[in-house]
């Protein structure tokens, strides 16, 4: 058998996962639990304490603690600045920054409950969505060869089906079907969801291997010395999975 059958089969013969269920890779393996973290969201429990409670620290730019190399951070998909409408006749108590407090609160990613989506697999990761948050998000595009090279065992739904089959050729007839199966829809949607940064994977508090999301820390030189802290940090790592390599004893980790 060729090296490219056999790749073949072994890639049909892997168990695909929804994205909240992909396996996470060892602490070895997992940058957040081998970097320093930022003290004031020193681990997940403190990081889901401060979205509940202070999440404003996560919304503006600040400085971390000169040792620490990455904070954790939620998406949150809403244009900048935000639209805080006042209450009528706020009254002389009137409590500004506790009232954007809760107004953030209300639309972080904090409700398991109202998950469009529930997976009968074993799932690592919790999904959480927010309450008073609505983001209308569409599917545009996937890449099929990305999906076999990099993420395998990625459970897509019925993707594929709505988007069309890649082509080159123009004048295919590539538009979508409707969905029929509600379990690979769902798939979908939370495929959606979570990399639009809707909704939000995050470790229960029982969990062996704790993951939230992640931001490493920008820093740098510049101009010929060392400028310490340059910014608020690069793109937002979702998620972090380990692919199966084709052997039960090799393992690539990646991270969205």
């Amino acid at each position: 058998m060729s090296s490219m059958s056999l790749t073949r089969a072994c890639m049909t013969s892997l168990t695909k996962y929804p994205i909240s269920a992909l396996p996470l890779p060892p602490p070895s393996k997992l940058l957040t639990h081998n970097l320093t973290p930022d003290p004031v969201t020193p681990s997940v429990s403190v990081f889901k304490y401060t979205l509940s409670n202070n999440p404003s620290i996560h919304r503006r730019a600040r400085i971390t603690a000169p040792p620490s190399h990455f904070s954790h951070v939620s998406p949150f998909p809403l244009p900048f600045p935000y639209e805080i409408e006042p209450p009528e006749n706020p009254g002389d108590d009137f409590d500004k920054e506790e009232y954007v407090e809760q107004w953030l609160v209300a639309r972080e990613a904090l409700d398991e409950t109202v998950s469009p989506a529930k997976s009968d697999t074993d799932e690592s990761l919790q999904k959480l969505y927010p309450v008073n948050r609505h983001n209308d998000m569409d599917l545009l595009g996937l890449s099929d060869t990305g999906l076999r090279d990099c993420l395998p065992h990625l459970d897509v739904g019925d993707a594929f089906e709505i988007l069309g089959k890649p082509t080159l050729l123009g004048h295919i007839d590539s538009r979508g079907k409707q969905a029929e199966n509600n379990k690979a829809a769902a798939t979908r949607q939370e495929l959606i969801d979570v990399l639009g940064g809707h909704a939000m994977l995050i470790s229960s508090d029982d969990a062996d291997v704790t993951f939230a999301p992640w931001s490493l820390r920008y820093s740098g030189h510049q101009f010929g010395a060392w400028a310490g802290q340059l910014g608020d940090g690069r793109a937002i790592s979702i998620r972090a999975f380990s692919v199966p390599r084709y052997s039960v004893s090799l393992f690539h980790n990646n991270t969205l």
